[in-house]
């Protein structure tokens, strides 16, 4: 707020001695070969005049500059993030990956893809309010678990991503865990009935240059397999392993 007081402040201040610079120095055009005393008093009062008329005027125009600013900064972030949960949105989740991944000096990091074990259950057993405060839980876990560095976007209905840029399979295995253990351990009790609450990960660990959606596909195929062995677990892959192209075991 400081920051953006002074900036109006300076806005003004300055556009107020541009004006008062140029209002004296057409008074002084005007008034050349004048007596010293009538120029001088021209020349002052042009500068005096337009800077109490330019002051206030440049005040309200970088007041209103900055509220737009403000405006466009904020309209931005809304549409980035998924409004419930204050995540990414899918598709900038999706694209922030890409472009990381695009980028020269990127390496080795891990995606992961996290899914509420049993959620219409939850919402047709205590409704949908019920649902968004699951939703809301599971993003703050997440989010908790992480670094500050890395990504988490909600990506589907009950599924979140989260992209881990730099970390090594035990950094990963860490974070997954972490992850899983916290909101298995989260007491949820709406109207006083007990409502487990666990998720599925599927990991997928990469040390090279792949899109998204490949990326995604592999720990898709892990997150199927965690479901398949029971819910509650961390399946993990890596980008070279082509094992998951088996057929689902759910199938």
């Amino acid at each position: 707020m400081a920051g953006s007081s002074a900036a109006v402040l300076r806005y003004a201040g300055l556009g107020t001695a541009a004006c008062a610079v140029v209002a004296s120095g057409a008074a002084a055009l005007l008034f050349q070969g004048q007596a010293d005393s009538i120029f001088w008093r021209g020349v002052i009062g042009a500068g005096v005049v337009a800077g109490l008329v330019a002051a206030p005027l440049l005040t309200i125009i970088a007041n209103e500059r900055r509220k737009f600013a403000a405006l466009k900064s904020e309209v931005s972030r809304l549409s980035s993030v998924d409004a419930l949960t204050s995540c990414l949105n899918g598709s900038v989740f999706a694209s922030l990956i890409d472009a990381f991944r695009n980028s020269p000096s990127s390496r080795q990091g891990a995606l992961l893809v996290v899914d509420i074990d049993d959620f219409r259950a939850i919402n047709a057993r205590f409704g949908h309010a019920w649902g968004d405060e699951v939703l809301k839980i599971v993003a703050g876990a997440i989010k908790s678990s992480v670094r500050g560095g890395d990504l988490v976007g909600r990506i589907g209905g009950e599924e979140f991503g989260v992209f881990l840029p730099g970390a090594s399979k035990e950094n990963a295995e860490r974070v997954a865990e972490r992850i899983r253990g916290s909101i298995s351990e989260t007491v949820l009790e709406p109207g006083g009935r007990n409502c487990p609450l666990t998720v599925s990960v599927g990991a997928v660990l990469f040390d090279d240059q792949f899109e998204f959606d490949e990326m995604f596909r592999k720990a898709d195929g892990r997150l199927t397999e965690a479901k398949a062995r029971g819910r509650n677990r961390v399946e993990f892959t890596d980008m070279s392993d082509d094992s998951d192209d088996r057929p689902s075991l759910n199938a």
